[in-house]
């Protein structure tokens, strides 16, 4: 396991899928986020209780609670604690889920399966909007480790 700062942006997953929600955990680490995983939605529910997320990514589409029923419960518990939480649906797509619904449930973003690589850094970039260098356009989150270098010292060959 990867060692965060305890400023780290703390980044919930819940989704049905073990792979697909171990794989997003794995790439928000690499930008120095610290994450957790659920595989359901009453689980996710109880988890966030103890982890305090600030991001959540839901899976609209699971057996136990779909992702509308995940955020209006999940609403409940951060205004009982007093803070705030940005929730994006994830979704593989189909009628029973739109944008309208999406925002009314009070997610901030709908994301399509497959997701883009893009679409996660610009939802990492808006919940923590301070995360530019001064003076640039760069964003200053960067991966934690290169996956091109290995051992860190050595430069890669063209």
């Amino acid at each position: 396991m990867t060692d965060v700062s305890p400023s780290a942006l703390r980044v919930l997953f819940i989704d049905d899928d073990p792979e697909g929600a171990r794989t997003l955990s794995e790439l928000f680490r690499c930008y120095g986020c610290a994450t957790a995983v659920a595989y359901s939605g009453r689980v996710g529910l109880r988890l966030a209780k103890l982890f305090k997320p600030e991001l959540v990514f839901v899976d609209f589409d699971m057996p136990d609670m779909n992702g509308l029923e995940v955020v209006s419960e999940a609403k409940v518990i951060d205004a009982e604690a007093g803070r705030h939480c940005m929730y994006v649906c994830l979704t593989a797509g189909g009628p029973e889920i739109t944008q309208e619904k999406a925002d009314a449930a009070g997610f901030s973003r709908l994301l399509y399966k497959p997701l883009k690589v893009t679409d996660l850094l610009a939802v990492l970039l808006s919940a923590r909007p301070g995360n530019f260098a001064a003076g640039t356009d760069v964003p200053a989150i960067r991966p934690a480790r290169s996956p091109y270098l290995d051992p860190p010292e050595r430069t890669p060959r063209h």
